[in-house]
């Protein structure tokens, strides 16, 4: 290995392999970072998203709370003559 690396260095080299490495590392480095700017900007849209879901959340329990309190009035029977004639 070391011979190899000599020789290289002697030559003033880069090997076709390790070039086409470098390259490719570049690129993928490249994609990752757009992919981490990418995935930021999406949790803060999710991050919206709860917010505002939690936020009809409440918005719609006082509501259920005045329903759930409008039950517990007494109501008073209907009508008795119908005009329904059994049969």
């Amino acid at each position: 290995m070391d011979g190899f690396r000599a020789r290289a260095r002697a030559q003033n080299f880069t090997p076709q392999v390790v070039q086409s490495m470098a390259e490719e590392n570049i690129v993928l480095r490249e994609t990752l970072a757009k992919i981490k700017r990418e995935l930021a900007a999406e949790r803060e849209r999710v991050h919206a998203l709860v917010r505002a879901a939690t936020e009809l959340s409440l918005e719609l329990e006082q509501p259920r709370e005045e329903l759930a309190a409008a039950q517990q009035v007494t109501r008073l029977p209907g009508p008795r003559g119908t005009g329904r004639v059994p049969g």
